[in-house]
């Protein structure tokens, strides 16, 4: 019994073992194979070596836990040739049996890979390898009338196998058997000599349910903690931005709310300073030579004068506020006095040489609302 324990003792600690040698599998069916395999058992004790050579079926479901350590559970069914003698005692059970299977035996091993043991994982399954197996089983010997015959077993086994690819496995299969406690048959107790044995060798081949192992890449923690203060200095830096970009809007905000107050406002009345100026002007907005559509009302009451006195000829002359570059706006105030001459000839007709364009730079004289000095006024040359 103690060596039954050892034993199970084993196969506990396949299921517990983990990926501690720098490999990994990340779904539960992967290094999950399915085998099976065909081949013949025989006695090792008081059997004829030939004689009593017998069919067996095997198929097992194989779990590796890491890349040395797992665990197998198998079944085996061992086929009937009705030669009238059971094959693990020489006791003769009287007539032959009929079943197709006269023999089963379940149960659960310890595997231990050997090649990556000893010799270690690459990355991926070598071509060849041999994996050793021990643990327990029980078995069961069936009959034509009452007789039944239970007990348990150990056993122990190589596994040659030959990897074609991560997902298929040509395997070589020989292993010896262990039974154990007693057997009863017509209510009579038949002992199994102790420690009788029997040997099988078979061979079959195996599929992979998923991926084999892949390598755990370290974790470099200097590396990891450099990443994150980046990080965090990166969200630092967006923070900043978000409020700088709020109080831009904001800014935006207040000045569309202003232009839109200045834009409901008629237009300012320029104080003439002789009878030549005309009482309309236009203004503009920062930095803008378009007129707003809220001040073609103005340009239209020029069309409408110049219309009214067919002899008239105007100057348009254009303005800047004093902010920003010299150049920028004498080009600005250019552009403003263009932009009234050209929406006068296209729009309402006026002939062009009736019309000049001049831009007077910068100036904050025109009118007491800064804003206002941004603006394109009219005078009548023939007065």
């Amino acid at each position: 019994m103690k060596k039954l324990f050892l034993i199970a003792a084993m196969a506990v600690s396949a299921l517990s073992a983990s990926a501690i040698d720098g490999y990994k599998a990340s779904k539960v069916t992967d290094n999950m194979y399915i085998s099976l395999q065909g081949g013949v058992y025989e006695p090792l004790m008081g059997q004829d070596i030939l004689g009593d050579a017998r069919p067996v079926v095997r198929l097992s479901v194989n779990k590796y836990f890491n890349t040395v350590m797992g665990v197998s559970l198998y079944g085996e069914a061992f086929i009937n040739n009705n030669n009238n003698r059971n094959s693990f005692t020489t006791t003769n059970f009287g007539p032959g049996q009929k079943t197709v299977v006269d023999f089963t035996h379940f149960g659960a091993n310890a595997l231990v890979n050997l090649s990556n043991l000893f010799c270690g994982y690459k990355g991926q399954p070598r071509f060849f390898e041999v994996v050793a197996e021990a643990g327990i089983g029980a078995a069961k010997i069936f009959g034509t009338g009452d007789e039944k015959c239970n007990f348990s077993t150990t056993n122990f086994a190589l596994d040659f196998n030959f990897n074609l690819n991560n997902k298929w496995q040509i395997n070589l299969r020989p292993a010896v058997e262990f039974q154990h406690d007693y057997a009863t048959y017509n209510d009579h107790f038949y002992y199994l000599n102790g420690q009788q044995a029997l040997a099988t060798l078979t061979a079959g081949v195996s599929y992979n349910l998923g991926d084999v192992f892949t390598a755990i890449v370290p974790r470099d923690q200097a590396e990891i903690d450099g990443l994150n203060a980046k990080i965090n200095g990166l969200r630092g830096e967006l923070d900043g931005k978000n409020a700088a970009l709020k109080a831009a809007q904001a800014e935006i905000d207040a000045l569309k709310n202003k232009l839109k107050t200045a834009a409901a406002q008629p237009a300012p009345v320029v104080e003439a300073k002789d009878n030549s100026i005309l009482q309309p002007s236009v203004i503009y907005r920062v930095g803008k030579s378009v007129i707003d559509p809220a001040q073609m009302a103005q340009v239209e009451m020029v069309a409408k004068y110049m219309k009214n006195h067919p002899d008239a000829k105007i100057l348009v002359e254009g303005y800047a506020s004093p902010e920003g570059d010299a150049a920028k706006n004498q080009a600005l105030s250019e552009a403003r006095a263009n932009a009234v001459k050209t929406a006068l000839v296209n729009k309402y007709k006026i002939a062009a040489d009736r019309i000049t364009a001049k831009g007077c730079g910068v100036t904050d004289k025109l009118f007491d609302e800064y804003d206002f000095n941004r603006v394109a006024i009219f005078k009548d040359t023939t007065k």
